[in-house]
């Protein structure tokens, strides 16, 4: 039975949005204005969608289900199709990471941490913006972990790296281009093909993206819709910002401030001696795009769920303390790994593959690395298991699939 709008949470929302859109004119522009909506927008996907990067990693790996993975790639498909005449022609830039130390073992740390946080970098946010209130400890884990990541990045990045460039620029020239192009899109199309491979011989069936797409308005999506919204939102990021979609350096911001002010000398340390990072340590987040997006992606989710009438607050004081423990130094893994791999599920996995860089691929395999260690330290901190071979299209409106 569908659920009502939630009428007064939709107020808070309203009001909520009406005040931040104000203060950020104020201290930001237009354009950055502009971003906090399309966050608003890309939470409102990501929760009417269920669209997970932790869970979709879980349930490949312990059921064959790969519908999110799938979802994953299609996204990925989308995003790079529309990225691709603008960073071909310079207009904007890509995400584009040379190959390291530090990508692999942070995205294999970062995997871990979304198994022990209960979700990924997006989903600590929208989890959080819908209710769930073991996301406020999360986030906190995420500032320290990326405040201890950034006071190390030094040594990581001394660290020899592989540079091989956008596949973009591989061959040279317009046609080049043409052809790195279609060797990404053939890459995508085969990993796709192979996760729905290994689903068919350990489940019987593949599972369609499309399926279970409900009211436009109040939810749910089905996962094809959520990939194509959210490709949209990651196409008006880029055209907006210049660069592509990315969450976690608000986090590493966010944690700088709040040392700061505890009278840590972080601007002592080398990353925010940098004159661009010392300028956003030094102003209000409000001027930040990044932290703006982050705050328009928690009030999206916070408005999917009241229009699909899903609010429900958690009682903190009925959280078993492992759990917090454990959601906490889920968030110091996500935020240090973050911080070696620069980027996270979106900055490093979606902007790098979308950006036709192979780090994009390298920092899936490690985070799909690091779920299979972090699934098997799940039960430590009493987070809830699921069940072998369990569909994931019963329990549609239930929190854990968004997990």
């Amino acid at each position: 039975m569908a659920r009502r709008p939630q009428p007064l949470p939709l107020l808070v929302f309203g009001l909520s949005a009406l005040a931040l859109s104000w203060a950020v004119l104020q201290a930001g522009g237009l354009r950055l204005v502009l971003a906090f909506w399309l966050g608003v927008w890309l939470g409102l996907a990501l929760f009417h969608a269920r669209f997970g990067f932790a869970s979709g990693f879980r349930r490949f790996l312990l059921t064959g289900e790969s519908r999110l993975i799938r979802a994953h790639f299609l996204l990925f498909a989308l995003t790079a199709t529309l990225f691709a005449p603008f960073l071909a022609t310079g207009v904007a830039s890509g995400f584009v990471v040379p190959l390291g130390v530090g990508l692999l073992l942070g995205a294999f740390l970062f995997g871990i941490g979304m198994q022990l946080g209960d979700g990924c970098a997006s989903g600590t946010l929208y989890h959080t913006g819908s209710g769930d209130t073991r996301g406020l400890f999360t986030l906190l884990g995420f500032m320290v972990g990326s405040l201890l990541g950034v006071f190390h990045l030094p040594y990581w990045q001394g660290l020899p790296t592989l540079a091989p460039g956008s596949a973009l620029e591989w061959f040279g020239g317009p046609w080049g281009a043409v052809l790195g192009y279609a060797l990404w899109m053939a890459l995508l199309l085969g990993l796709y093909l192979l996760v729905a491979r290994v689903e068919r011989a350990r489940r019987g069936r593949v599972e369609p993206l499309w399926q279970g797409q409900g009211h436009p308005l109040f939810g749910p999506w089905s996962l094809g819709v959520g990939a194509l919204a959210l490709a949209l939102g990651s196409l008006l990021t880029l055209l907006l910002l210049g660069r592509p979609w990315g969450i976690t350096s608000a986090f590493a911001l966010w944690g700088g401030k709040l040392a700061e002010a505890l009278g840590v000398p972080v601007l002592d340390w080398a990353l925010f001696q940098a004159p661009e990072f010392a300028e956003r340590l030094m102003g209000s987040v409000l001027q930040d795009p990044t932290s703006v997006m982050d705050f328009g992606l928690f009030l999206g989710a916070f408005l999917g769920a009241a229009l699909g009438g899903n609010l429900r607050f958690q009682d903190p004081r009925r959280i078993p303390l492992s759990t917090l423990l454990g959601v906490f130094l889920g968030g110091v893994l996500m935020g240090y790994g973050a911080r070696l791999a620069s980027g996270c599920n979106i900055g490093a996995y979606l902007g790098g593959v979308a950006s036709f860089s192979l780090h994009g691929y390298v920092w899936g395999l490690a985070a799909l690395l690091g779920t299979a260690l972090g699934m098997r330290l799940r039960p430590l901190c009493r987070l809830a298991p699921e069940v072998k071979g369990q569909d994931l299209l019963q329990g549609r409106g239930a929190r854990e699939e968004a997990l």
